[in-house]
């Protein structure tokens, strides 16, 4: 019988919400359902309840935008603690792979943004069959944007291998402090991915 691999981690809830990709998910039949509860959870007691209308138009243009790697994440999730202020969302990639060794997976550390690798180390200690992080740099070109349309990104990732699936995990921002600030806690996550073998017709994450 064929087998698949599934995968569980660990991420706080208080810290850290999902985005829904699509609707209908969990008890939300749309999105406005989606960001006007979570507007209203994430505001109740902080004497900031009149925000909740910004606040929901915020979820709603995450909610809808696209990831940064063509080909869309599996996961994503937001970072609660600075709702109203410049959003923080990381992505989780899963695809197939023949990469077995560190030097391999450095193939993946410019996907989707170019660009170079800053600085790159092996995460040890995981339930990968090798991981690494790796610090990119790299100029993208953003038509929205006012002015001249280049500018400079930067990407923390977690990527690792397990069972010829590479999981990559990633935060994308402009602010080398954000980056700094955020690269910990994608480690963490990282370090608590968990795996196991199950029949193909009962697999899934």
């Amino acid at each position: 019988m064929a087998v698949e691999l599934q995968y569980d981690f660990t991420i706080d809830g208080r810290r850290w919400v999902p985005i829904p990709f699509c609707f209908p998910w969990s008890e939300f039949a749309t999105a406005q359902e989606w960001a006007s509860l979570l507007a209203s959870d994430l505001l109740a007691g902080t004497g900031a309840e009149s925000t909740a209308e910004l606040l929901t138009e915020q979820a709603l243009a995450l909610q809808a935008a696209p990831t940064p790697i063509p080909g869309g994440a599996h996961e994503r999730f937001w970072r609660t603690e600075y709702v109203g202020g410049y959003p923080i969302v990381i992505h989780l990639y899963i695809g197939e792979t023949s990469a077995t060794t560190a030097e391999d997976l450095l193939q993946y550390a410019r996907l989707g943004i170019g660009g170079f690798v800053q600085t790159w180390s092996i995460l040890e200690g995981t339930a990968f069959d090798v991981a690494v992080n790796v610090a990119v740099s790299a100029v993208i070109t953003d038509v929205t944007r006012e002015g001249s349309p280049d500018m400079t990104v930067g990407a923390v990732r977690s990527i690792g291998v397990r069972d010829g699936l590479v999981f990559l995990l990633d935060f994308l921002d402009e602010d080398p402090i954000r980056l700094e600030a955020v690269q910990p806690e994608v480690e963490e996550i990282f370090r608590s991915f968990r795996f196991r073998a199950a029949p193909s017709s009962a697999a899934g994450a």
